[in-house]
């Protein structure tokens, strides 16, 4: 059995790295990659994996995640919008109704209200949050191990170069090709054994 090195140091920068080897997907990874065990692949400047759209963000889709995170952002904002001024409304129509009066009419519009107001707020500091690492040039996952306390980032390039790198900077090809054929396993060639295939995404 040939034995792997576990990590080599490359130079980022001027900055000096470690890169990993992952056993699991039987490469190095790539800098700021990180194998995630929800999706079984290394991904590339790994963020996090997000339970609610199912798959990890990373390098390829951090600015549709951004933009989904604004949308909902806008829409709560909207719904909370709509729901106080009818509030309002109804409150003036109702004279002396007050709070109770209106939960017992409008206990929808009231539900709805409050439920955007927490929308609103959490996703306005999940926003808030994302701004700021992206100006920094930085991932959650990077943050939340403390990558850079010791050691400059070797890719911060400043604060509108990072949001315009961010946001603008064309995205290279996908390392995996998903429409290939599968190859055998050179491991499962070696010792003849059956190849067996896995389907799922």
């Amino acid at each position: 059995m040939i034995r792997r090195t576990r990590s080599r140091r490359i130079i980022v920068d001027g900055v000096e790295r470690k890169q990993k080897y992952c056993r699991v997907c039987d490469i190095f990874r790539a800098p700021r990659s990180t194998h995630c065990a929800i999706c079984d692949n290394c991904v590339d400047k790994f963020d996090h994996h997000c339970p609610w759209i199912g798959q990890c963000i990373g390098l390829r889709n951090y600015r549709l995640f951004l933009l989904l995170i604004t949308l909902a952002l806008a829409f709560y904002t909207c719904t909370l919008t709509f729901s106080v001024k009818r509030i309002r409304v109804q409150l003036d129509a109702a004279a002396g109704a007050g709070l109770l009066g209106l939960l017992r009419s409008w206990p929808g519009m009231v539900a709805l209200a409050a439920f955007s107001s927490v929308a609103v707020w959490l996703l306005a500091c999940l926003l808030a949050y994302h701004v700021f690492l992206a100006a920094k040039n930085q991932t959650s996952h990077e943050r939340q191990k403390g990558r850079y306390r010791s050691s400059p980032n070797p890719y911060d390039r400043g604060v509108l170069r990072n949001i315009k790198d961010c946001l603008f900077e064309s995205l290279p090809p996908p390392r995996v090709d998903f429409r290939a054929v599968a190859q055998p396993n050179l491991m499962d060639q070696q010792q003849h054994l059956p190849l067996t295939v896995h389907s799922g995404c």
